[in-house]
Order: C-alpha cells, then sequence, then structure tokens
C-alpha cells in the first residue's frame, strides 16, 4: 500500500511515521511540508524518499492509495478533497474539519468517487479501551448507565507553540472529539442532547474554552458528564473515565498512573490495598470493595494505537469497502462539538 503523508510536524514525528513503520506492506513513497528545514531534516531522519514543499508538487510526481493527512484543521477540506479527486483514500487526523458543512462535502466526494475516509480517533484502539468495550459487550459488568470523563492539567492553548497557540475553540473541538468518540465507543450510541457550560473561567491566561462542562443523555436514560479542565494546578490527570455499571464499576486512567492507596472496604470488613505503576494507562473493575486490573498499556500507545487504526483501514480497502460509515461517525462526533458551543452560548440543552 503506497503512501503519503501531508505535514511533517509533531504529530507525523511522535505518531504517524511511526505507525507506518509498525505496520506491514506499507510504502511511504513521499511527504509534503511547506517548511524547508523542517522537510529536509524529517526526511533524512525518517528515510522517507521523496519531498515536496506542497501537495500539488507531490501529486505531480507520485501516486500513492493513501494519504495520511497531519496538517492543522482549517487545511483538511481543500487536502482531502485534493486527494481523492487523485484517487487515493485519506487517512485524516482530527479534528475531521472547520465545519458539519465540510464533513459532509468530503464525505460526499469520497462516496462518489469510491473512496474510503477516517478519521484518526485512534483512542478506541488502545488496550485499555478496545479491551473494556469488548468485556462491556459480553455482558460481563451488566448494563452500562452512567459514564463520567474528566480532565485536569494546566495547559492553556497560551502554552503551545503551533496553530493550536490560535484556537478560540480548543479544548472541546481540538481535544474533546477523543473523549466524545469514546463515550459514544462504550454506549454504542449517539447521545440525544448534550447540556454545555463554557465559563470565561481564567481570562488574563487565555480567551479560548479552557474549562468545559457537559451533560450529555443517551438513549435508554442513560447518562455521561464530561469535564474538561486546561487550567488546573492539580495533579494532571490526562483522561480519567468512570463506568458505572450494573455489576461494576470500570475506572479507566490514561497517562502514567503511579499511586497507591488503601481504602476501607465496608463490604471486606478490612482495608483494601492498591497500588498501580504504569506509563501508558490501566483500566481496574471494581465491585463488592475490591478493585482489580483488567488491562494495562505499559507504554504510551498513541503511535500503537495508530497502527492499529491504519493496519485495519488497509484490510478494509484491500477488502473492496465502500461504506464511509466511519465517516460519518466522525461528522457526528464534530456535530455534538459544536452543538456543545451552541449550549454554552444560548444557556440551553441542544437536541441531537
Amino acid at each position: 500500500m503506497r503512501v503519503a503523508i501531508f505535514g511533517l510536524g509533531a504529530v507525523a514525528e511522535r505518531i504517524h511515521l511511526p505507525a507506518c513503520r509498525a505496520v506491514p506492506g506499507l510504502e511511504l513513497i513521499a511527504a509534503c511540508e511547506p517548511n524547508a528545514d523542517q522537510r529536509v531534516s524529517m526526511c533524512r531522519k525518517w528515510q522517507i524518499p521523496h519531498a515536496y514543499p506542497d501537495a500539488n508538487a507531490l501529486f505531480a510526481a507520485e501516486t500513492p492509495e493513501v494519504v495520511m493527512i497531519g496538517t492543522p484543521p482549517g487545511t483538511h477540506r481543500d487536502l482531502a478533497l485534493q486527494a481523492l479527486e487523485r484517487g487515493a483514500h485519506v487517512f485524516c487526523e482530527k479534528p475531521f474539519m472547520e465545519s458539519v458543512a465540510e464533513a459532509d462535502e468530503v464525505i460526499a466526494a469520497a462516496d462518489a468517487r469510491g473512496r474510503l475516509i477516517v478519521v484518526n480517533n485512534q483512542y478506541r484502539h488502545k488496550k485499555i479501551y478496545a479491551q473494556v468495550r469488548e468485556r462491556l459487550a459480553r455482558g460481563d459488568f451488566g448494563r452500562l448507565f452512567f459514564l463520567q470523563c474528566w480532565q485536569q492539567m494546566f495547559h492553556p492553548p497560551s502554552e503551545e507553540t503551533n496553530w493550536r497557540a490560535g484556537l478560540r475553540r480548543s479544548t472541546l473541538y481540538e481535544f474533546g472529539t477523543h473523549p466524545l468518540d469514546l463515550i459514544t465507543f462504550f454506549f454504542d450510541a449517539l447521545p440525544e442532547s448534550i447540556y454545555a457550560t463554557i465559563p470565561r473561567a481564567r481570562p488574563e491566561v487565555s480567551e479560548a474554552d479552557v474549562l468545559v462542562q457537559a451533560t450529555l443523555r443517551f438513549p435508554g436514560e442513560r447518562l455521561a458528564t464530561l469535564a474538561l479542565n486546561r487550567v488546573s494546578h492539580a495533579p494532571e490527570r490526562y483522561l480519567e473515565m468512570r463506568l458505572d455499571c450494573e455489576k461494576a464499576s470500570i475506572r479507566i486512567s490514561l497517562g502514567g498512573v503511579a499511586r497507591a492507596s488503601l481504602d476501607w472496604s465496608r463490604a471486606a470488613g478490612r482495608p483494601i490495598a492498591r497500588m498501580s505503576f504504569v506509563r501508558g494507562g490501566e483500566a481496574r473493575a471494581e465491585s463488592g470493595g475490591r478493585s482489580r486490573v483488567i488491562a494495562v498499556e505499559k507504554d504510551e500507545a498513541f503511535a500503537s494505537a495508530t497502527a492499529t487504526h491504519l493496519k485495519k483501514f488497509f484490510e478494509e480497502i484491500q477488502a473492496g469497502k465502500k461504506d464511509n460509515a466511519a465517516a460519518r461517525h466522525a461528522r457526528e462526533i464534530l456535530r455534538i462539538v459544536f452543538a456543545g458551543y451552541e449550549s454554552a452560548a444560548s444557556g440551553q440543552p441542544q437536541r441531537l
């Protein structure tokens, strides 16, 4: 499978290029990057055979079967349409597009040309999430009825040194697609409504949405809450989730986990010790006063999860799949994001 990468910035170095190396049968034939120094250094470091300043120059010389887009979201629409017009399938970084209308336009173009397009919301391919989802589907924990998701760190857009620094719609749009995709992944459904609050919590730090709280109602009287705090001075929690099911509560921690606790268990009638020490993350099942590890990510898995996603994408292409259901799901995640901003502006829930 001949692959070209658009954008040789941080996401390419940290995620896309390591993922490409990990997928058998992938031939990285070229890349494009407007920054000449970055283009030269990255090609040398990653042994990319050909590099070009823009997509037009690349397509004039190369015929990739798949294009990976790792550029800022403001460029996604034009680059995706250009790749589709040249007959390539598209593997696009999140956020998918700058609007739902752009997403509709690109998906329609992919359908018309018989090409696939997917968005790299790769968290669902991490072990700690995929294995929990498998066990939920088997009914191991009973029905999931309530999900809490939160993030705490001090990292407003002003801390960024790239295109993210200029975002006004930042936390919910640029990061929120990951937890929202996971929430729908676990519930196996899209929400019926969203009610969001985005206060101007720290205007002296950033005018962007650095604090987001949202409630999502799902079919079957199920509920999810989302709290993203990018101006917290508390110990960093990259992404935490608690899934309350009929038979157990599942705690999933993404990011380095180093904690030890001794809690009194009323059910067990004695103290219960818990210790965790992993770099990537873990999932635990908790019930009856006891806690047990059910999935572990020993190291950061952003690249390996992307490799899993990429491999699945290639298999679908080779099998002749034409259905862009994955892209339509990414479009729905984008719709939830923008409905969240509308809810925050109006002070009213938004029906979905």
